[in-house]
């Protein structure tokens, strides 16, 4: 009662501070009006190849963040990237931020079938519960004009030395522009227009460390483009390079996007993280460009001035930078530790900023909640269970690590009875998700790993490769056939019906000890009976696929005393041996009580070990009274740690 209490005057007082801190705002209303008015916004110019690594996303969030704050005038955004999906991205977020109305330019002419790390632009394909576009779009892509003639029609408007350029992709579109002539917008050249109107350049590219002097990606995969961009560039105008090294230690791992935006159900940069698997080696290059341009030279740490040259070697082109102080070019250089957090956290604030809150949340620790209880504080927060699992996740449904999204109220792995039923509630709904994830990635295969626990199914994943697959469902299905059955159901009525099933085996005794040394580490510890019962229910269940599903692939693999994984016959799986014998339970019994008596579990480990004795099956008299004794000691021992 009083954690309840002290939460609700908690809960007042952040409530009473943010109505005092907007009156305060409000009372300064007309001050900040004057301040807004003395900071001339910058006249900006966004060229991004969007619809492959997310960053860009990140980079266009900022950007609008950028714009409401009066800082940024964005004239335009040109996609270089080809395909009008790639130019839906762009669509969804400027309406989903406020500002449908910037024009946008697409590439028509430029990398033919550049290598993809994330094809996210299938969020544009994504519906809401009424078949509806999920993300709201008022572009016709057929309209859009090229990349270049916008880039002249914006230029032609711009006064002289006023555009600042971020360009964040590739350099088809600036190429193009450099190589056009007078149209109907001006009769200046391309490049003549250029060397007018823009002052600025902000560009991702390069890499000037001692030994590497690499172009970066974006560079290399439209060399040829580059090479004429460097090789034109207006010597009148700055460039300031942010090169690949920068961002490398800037991670923003996916589970800590799904956090940031877990108060939110509708977000495009959370349907990307939720839909792809974005756990790719994904950093944020692209964010750096923009800060920079946006918020100064003092944000970052600069070379000396010099000129950079771009020579064409294809795949392996390079950039050398001479320093001169007359020249037009700079790069960013990485800074110490704090440096790349201080960005990192600048990224994930503006990714907290979001005018479609939820009414729930899944991060914040809440009170321990058990059983029933937690079975109904996951119910209205399914989707946002599932999105936190879904952003490391892969294509694999693992039970167990899925139950980690509980930690929050309570879990701890050693308390793993109490969240079965909770678990199961959000994993029925989880496995629908992935399938469809599977089906829209155009994947129509699925592989069901299944065994006792700790029989060595995760080393079995790894070993068989399976990261191609449409979805790897990882987990011991027990209880007879019920459960697999309705496993391989629904995956082929979503369409998947390239279905294999490994049968991992392990001796019983291999099992438990496995499960002993897991759970010293992370506290699932695997019970006796429950082990026993898990299995004894993998008899039988080679030959009741055969019968009942001959389409499904069969691959036998044998974990025997830990011997790393080794394929056998489906015949040779047959003999495998599932009954538990008096002194195999005899043998658990005693390792048991080895460990008890070690002294290496605390007081919450004991009874995660132990579990209940009794319910262990046709208990002979000796076990008994092992299983007496074990009780007896931890008891004891409990008693100690509460005393």
């Amino acid at each position: 009662m009083k954690r309840i209490t002290l939460t609700i005057i908690l809960c007042l007082c952040a409530v009473i501070g943010m109505q005092a801190q907007h009156a305060d705002c409000q009372g300064k209303h007309a001050d900040c009006q004057h301040q807004q008015k003395r900071v001339q916004p910058i006249q900006m110019i966004l060229d991004s190849d969007f619809g492959s690594s997310t960053d860009d996303l990140f980079a266009l969030m900022m950007l609008h963040h950028y714009i409401d704050d009066g800082l940024v005038d964005l004239k335009g955004i040109i996609v270089d990237r080809e395909g009008e999906k790639n130019a839906g991205i762009v669509d969804i977020f400027d309406n989903y931020y406020g500002h449908p109305d910037i024009p946008v330019g697409l590439e028509r002419n430029g990398v033919k079938n550049p290598r993809c790390f994330i094809p996210y632009n299938g969020i544009c394909d994504l519906k809401d519960a009424q078949g509806a576009p999920l993300f709201k779009r008022t572009l016709d892509y057929k309209k859009l004009p090229d990349g270049y003639k916008l880039y002249r029609k914006l230029l032609s408007k711009a006064e002289d030395n006023s555009i600042v350029v971020v360009a964040i992709g590739f350099a088809t579109t600036l190429s193009q522009l450099f190589e056009s002539g007078g149209d109907e917008y001006s009769s200046l050249s391309g490049l003549e227009l250029f060397k007018q109107k823009v002052k600025a350049v902000y560009i991702q590219s390069g890499r000037f460390e001692a030994g590497d002097s690499l172009s970066g990606y974006n560079m290399r995969a439209a060399s040829k483009q580059s090479a004429i961009f460097y090789s034109k560039l207006p010597e009148k105008v700055d460039l300031i390079m942010s090169p690949s090294n920068v961002g490398d230690r800037m991670n923003y791992l996916p589970q800590d996007v799904v956090a940031d935006l877990s108060y939110t159900d509708w977000n495009p940069i959370k349907a990307v993280y939720t839909n792809y698997t974005c756990d790719t080696g994904q950093r944020m290059w692209d964010t750096n460009c923009l800060v920079n341009a946006v918020l100064g030279d003092n944000e970052y740490h600069l070379s000396p001035r010099g000129w950079v040259t771009f020579v064409d070697k294809g795949e392996m082109s390079e950039m050398l930078f001479k320093p001169d102080p007359n020249g037009n070019a700079r790069y960013q250089m990485p800074g110490d530790s704090y440096f790349f957090v201080e960005k990192l956290m600048d990224i994930r604030r503006h990714n907290r900023i979001n005018k479609y809150p939820s009414r729930y949340t899944i991060e914040a620790p809440q009170p321990t909640l058990l059983n029933a209880e937690a079975t109904e504080w996951a119910k209205p927060r399914t989707q946002l269970l599932i999105d936190k699992y879904l952003a490391t996740a892969g294509n694999k449904l693992d039970p167990d690590e899925f139950r980690t999204v509980f930690q929050p109220i309570g879990y701890y792995g050693g308390n793993i009875t109490a969240y079965r039923d909770a678990e199961k509630t959000v994993v029925d709904e989880l496995y629908n998700v992935m399938l469809d994830r599977a089906v829209r990635a155009g994947k129509n295969t699925m592989t069901i790993i299944t065994g006792a626990p700790a029989s060595g199914k995760s080393t079995v994943a790894r070993k068989l490769n399976l990261k191609n697959e449409g979805l790897v469902y990882d987990a011991a299905l027990s209880g007879g056939t019920d459960r697999l059955e309705q496993t391989i159901q629904r995956a082929k009525a979503k369409g998947l019906d390239k279905i294999t099933v490994a049968v991992v085996y392990n001796d019983i005794l291999t099992c438990f000890k496995n499960s002993i040394n897991r759970g010293k580490n992370s506290n699932r510890f695997c019970t006796i009976d429950y082990l026993m019962q898990s299995f004894e229910d993998s008899k039988g269940k080679i030959e009741w696929l055969q019968k009942t599903h001959p389409e499904v692939t069969i691959i036998p693999v044998s974990c025997e005393g830990n011997n790393g994984g080794v394929k056998v016959t489906v015949d040779q799986a047959k003999n495998w041996t599932y009954d538990v014998t008096e002194e195999e339970v005899n043998q658990m019994l005693s390792t048991e009580l080895e460990v008890v008596n070690s002294g290496e579990l605390w007081e919450q480990q004991l009874p995660s070990l132990v579990g209940d004795l009794s319910a262990i099956p046709n208990l002979s008299a000796r076990n008994k009274r092992l299983a007496d004794e074990i009780n007896t000691r931890v008891a004891e021992l409990l008693h100690n740690y509460r005393n």
